[in-house]
């Protein structure tokens, strides 16, 4: 790798710099890979006549091929440091969407989940170094890089479409490895290591906050139940869509880009409404908004109606993973890339089994929009969850 990036000294700062556009850059390809089931399933689906249940198999493998990335994510980067593990993750990504592009069911599944280990390399390992490295407004940063992340969700629905009509599929795809590879490159060649644990947690004058073994269970419970909705309404939006309206204009391989560009606008606009309100008053009232419209989507029969829905939704949850975040690091302080790792393991989990619950319960229920019923659940088991953390913000000293 290239000389290690030290962010406490002036002279690496532009290298700092350079290293986070790439990061950046990085986050919005990973937006698009994390997102790409939700408008390219139907297609699949079609081309190889899967049930939902079946179907569901593909959020299953991902997520829990990410989970197996966070599970070694810790020793990888205590070995070769944080540049080569999140190489290893963007070259996972270009083999799995190559055998996306390229492969039968199997090879597609087994595509699938290879891509879904380098997520599980680059997401968590992303957002953790990027708040070691911020001492200050630690819950800005992470919903700006978050929000590089949104771009790319938004993207890859219009993407999806545009290729699909223009029998340009496996081109996108191939794109998108060939963007991994050269992120892998530059992220190796920029050389990146952790900052200071002392910053990255809580204040240095003061002793750190005990965290109880009830924080960390609600907190590890909030992440599984945050990805999992996420991942349920963003992954199976555009079925609902596509089963909504026969007519040949309706455009269903967007209905996923309404709701991850909610999703981008509410992460915009986080770091300023943190100004104004409390993030406990922010997250609550985010929850409500999202499960209002998930349930919105039991009785919407047209494609705006679910294009409203699906934006308002992806508003309301913008705030939620930035700020859990945020608060794993000012809680956890010098433990939290390990226990962390938990955390995110856990929100992996949420990620391969709800979305697959949704479809698992539009199979035997005859009915995907019942299946919407798992995440309004999760938005209320989230809510009631906030209740059970130390009246204190979520996160201390992130802003």
């Amino acid at each position: 790798m290239g000389r290690p990036l030290n962010p406490t000294s002036v002279d690496e700062l532009p290298r700092v710099g350079v290293a986070k556009v790439a990061i950046y850059f990085g986050f919005v390809i990973t937006g698009i890979v994390t997102t790409l089931l939700g408008p390219i399933l139907p297609i699949l689906m079609a081309r190889w006549a899967m049930t939902d249940e079946r179907a569901g198999c593909f959020f299953a493998l991902q997520f829990f091929a990410c989970l197996a990335g966070i599970v070694i994510l810790d020793s990888v980067v205590s070995r070769r440091g944080y540049g080569e593990t999140l190489a290893i993750g963007f070259v996972c990504i270009a083999l799995g969407m190559t055998a996306l592009a390229r492969g039968n069911e199997a090879v597609g599944m087994l595509g699938t989940a290879v891509f879904g280990f380098g997520l599980g390399t680059i997401l968590p390992g992303t957002n953790l170094w990027l708040a070691e490295i911020s001492s200050h407004r630690r819950a800005s940063a992470l919903s700006v890089l978050n929000l590089a992340w949104s771009v790319g969700a938004t993207a890859s629905a219009p993407l999806v479409m545009f290729a699909q009509r223009h029998h340009h599929l496996p081109l996108l795809l191939s794109g998108i490895a060939a963007s991994s590879v050269l992120i892998a490159l530059a992220v190796v060649a920029i050389g990146i290591r952790a900052g200071s644990q002392k910053r990255a947690g809580a204040r240095t004058d003061s002793a750190p906050p005990r965290v109880t073994k009830a924080s960390v269970f609600v907190l590890g419970a909030l992440f599984f139940l945050y990805v999992g909705t996420e991942n349920s309404l963003g992954g199976w939006t555009a079925a609902l869509a596509k089963r909504t309206g026969a007519s040949p204009g309706n455009p269903w391989e967007l209905a996923p880009w309404f709701f991850w560009a909610g999703l981008l606008a509410g992460r915009a606009f986080t770091p300023s409404v943190l100004l104004r309100v409390t993030e406990r008053a922010l997250l609550i009232s985010g929850l409500t908004v999202a499960a209002l419209c998930s349930a919105s989507f039991l009785r919407v029969a047209t494609f705006r109606g679910i294009a409203v829905c699906a934006t308002v939704a992806g508003l309301g949850l913008a705030c939620v993973f930035p700020l859990l975040v945020s608060g794993m690091v000012a809680h956890l302080g010098e433990q939290a890339r390990r226990t962390g790792r938990i955390l995110f393991a856990l929100g992996s989990l949420g990620g391969a089994t709800m979305p697959w619950l949704v479809g698992f319960t539009s199979t035997h229920a005859h009915s995907l929009r019942g299946g919407f019923l798992i995440p309004v659940a999760a938005c209320l088991v989230m809510i009631g969850l906030l209740s059970l953390l130390p009246r204190q913000p979520v996160t201390q000293n992130a802003m």
